[in-house]
């Protein structure tokens, strides 16, 4: 009986499992096991624009070549990359006004020549007007700029310059024509000294004291050296101008280290310089009274006749320094 009933189990429990068994193994329905647009193939697993090829995959705009991957304007060459106002050139990198020229870099007043800019050059760089003054003058105060406004008087020295800056087209100071003040020296042009005729025949055929703006006064000396002298001349020079008219002071003309003028002695002419610049800074002798600057002749290259006056070609040189103070 009980072997029955175990025989019996092992039948069920072997129907059981063979019924299991032929259902696993069964195929699918016809519609999902043979074939359909998932499992074998359609448009997503053999082929189609996704996996096989198509727009993205094996080719296309961004892949294989574009406006961006392989060139454009970008990548390749533009306006920017290759070349363009900044990188290669333009106003800024290679020329313009900051760089190359203009105001401020190659012209101008201050650079290489002209009155523009402060780079490379300009007012005050390689070319242009070395003076403040609207003309260029370097006399300090800025001169008058009219015609013969400028007087002077002096020795043979000063009539030099004079005849030089009237060679050289000079116009603002007064040319030695009908004048002449050789021999000259500070004591000549005292209170009582007899070079005021001179200079009254100068002033009257320039137009009187009101055409008279300013006045060189050269320091002029042969022996005697001495201060007094040239404070009484720098008082006598102001009486026969109008008030206000401002004093250029100024020494002999200056010569190359180790040159005397045999005429001034040894250390003349230097001490009349020194002297201007001396009186220049002393308010007490004159309120309205500068330190013009320095005449200088070169006796090595021929620009002095006897070591004391100026050459033919050392007129030159005196008239042309004369307008740098003037302007013209």
């Amino acid at each position: 009986m009980h072997q029955k009933l175990t025989a019996t189990k092992q039948c069920l429990m072997f129907g059981l499992v063979a019924t299991c068994l032929w259902a696993c193994s069964s195929n699918p329905a016809p519609t999902d096991g043979t074939g359909g647009s998932t499992s074998t193939g359609g448009a997503t697993a053999t082929g189609g624009a996704t996996s096989t090829g198509g727009a993205t995959a094996t080719g296309g705009a961004k892949s294989t070549g574009g406006a961006t991957a392989t060139g454009g304007a970008t990548a390749t060459g533009g306006a920017t990359a290759t070349g363009g106002a900044t990188a290669t050139g333009g106003a800024t990198a290679t020329g313009g006004a900051g760089g190359a020229g203009g105001k401020v870099g190659t012209g101008g007043s201050a650079a290489t020549g002209g009155k523009g800019g402060s780079g490379t050059g300009g007012a005050s760089s390689t070319g242009g007007s070395s003076g403040a003054c609207s003309n260029g003058a370097t006399a300090s105060p800025c001169p008058p700029t009219d015609a013969n406004s400028v007087a002077y008087i002096g020795c043979s020295m000063a009539d030099n310059i004079g005849q030089g800056y009237g060679q050289v087209k000079g116009t603002i100071m007064w040319n030695n024509s009908g004048y002449g003040t050789g021999a000259k020296v500070v004591e000549n042009w005292g209170p009582s000294g007899d070079a005021w005729s001179l200079f009254a025949t100068k002033l009257n055929a320039n137009g009187g004291k009101d055409k008279v703006k300013a006045l060189m006064v050269q320091i002029c000396v042969l022996s005697t050296h001495s201060e007094d002298n040239v404070k009484a001349m720098i008082q006598a020079a102001r009486t026969h101008v109008n008030a206000g008219t401002h004093i250029y002071l100024v020494g002999q003309p200056q010569y190359e280290a180790g040159h005397t003028c045999s005429l001034a002695g040894a250390g003349g002419a230097e001490w009349t310089d020194a002297t201007a610049k001396k009186m220049a800074a002393d308010s007490t002798v004159n309120q309205d009274l500068t330190y013009l600057g320095q005449f200088k002749l070169d006796t090595t290259k021929g620009e002095s006749s006897d070591g004391c006056h100026a050459s033919a070609s050392g007129l030159t040189v005196l008239g042309n320094q004369a307008k740098a103070f003037w302007g013209n």
